[in-house]
């Protein structure tokens, strides 16, 4: 390890996403590429072995932790969609599908607790981390769960070697919120192992997207930073974006109802049209409940 660069690399960090927003008190979602930080790091730091990699993530959440303060709240998304296949999901061990730095916090930080969706559990720490652990929301996005609680908090959404086209979840808050036509409430039945090792029978529920309506991802941070809720600034070899999510919710919502999502989705064949139904229920029935 290069010590002296070392030493460098942290204070400037801080600085860095102190310049998009983020400070003591804040509220942030964290979206990495894992991949890219630490392979960056491996360069420039001169990294070597497991254990220095892994000091440098500590190193990474830590300093994440001393910007924000114990007065403000992180959240990492492990997300894991086996539960939506008829997969069994447990609190303590099912790995999340979104990144080895949110998959070493869940593994390695005992400072984090998880959020109980199956679909769309955050490692959260910090101020209001029991509230967010204690949601006991069934629904994935809005409601009393944590994407409510970032959108009511103007939570920034700190992107990190990330951009927005991969790391905006968000938007499908967004979306549940406003009503659009092209999804639908869906119900997902399966096996629950909960903190305590307990296993049920549990229902979760997600805005799905009708499959008869092709679309494509098309939002880029241009959109956020033109729309004035968005910083984006280098660090070192990678961009770092801060992203308000008040703010951006008024944003793609006014895209949604005004523009037709056009600068959220690409859609083949579609158009937003605001006076179709799409109050329908669907559930994903298993062979074990026999409910059929």
């Amino acid at each position: 390890m290069d010590e002296v660069k070392w030493k460098e690399y942290w204070p400037d960090f801080s600085e860095t996403i102190k310049k998009v927003g983020v400070k003591e008190g804040s509220v942030i979602y964290v979206g990495t590429d894992a991949t890219k930080i630490v392979y960056s790091a491996i360069k420039e730091l001169r990294l070597k072995g497991k254990e220095e990699s892994e000091l440098f993530i500590d190193t990474f959440v830590d300093t994440l932790q001393e910007v924000v303060t114990n007065s403000g709240t992180i959240l990492f998304p492990v997300y894991s969609w086996d539960f939506c296949k008829g997969k069994s999901f447990d609190y303590k061990k099912t790995q999340g599908e979104v990144g080895a730095i949110c998959n070493y916090i869940l593994n390695n930080r005992s400072d984090f607790i998880r959020t109980r969706h199956p679909m769309y559990s955050l490692m959260v720490w910090g101020k209001d981390a029991e509230l967010l652990a204690a949601m006991d929301n069934q629904n994935a996005w809005v409601g009393n769960t944590p994407y409510a609680y970032m959108h009511k908090n103007n939570a920034i959404e700190l992107d990190l070697s990330v951009d927005t086209l991969r790391s905006m979840t968000f938007k499908h808050y967004v979306e549940e919120s406003i009503g659009v036509p092209y999804r639908h409430t869906k119900f997902f039945l399966g096996d629950y192992i909960d903190r305590d090792g307990i296993v049920e029978k549990r229902a979760y529920s997600m805005y799905v997207r009708d499959l008869n309506v092709q679309l494509e991802s098309c939002q880029n941070d241009d959109f956020y930073i033109n729309g004035g809720t968005a910083t984006k600034v280098r660090f070192h070899d990678w961009d770092v974006i801060g992203v308000e999510l008040g703010k951006a919710y008024d944003l793609m919502k006014d895209d949604f109802f005004n523009n037709g999502g056009k600068n959220i989705y690409r859609f083949t064949d579609y158009e937003i049209d605001w006076n179709s139904d799409n109050k329908v229920y669907e559930i994903r029935y298993l062979e074990e409940f026999k409910l059929l």
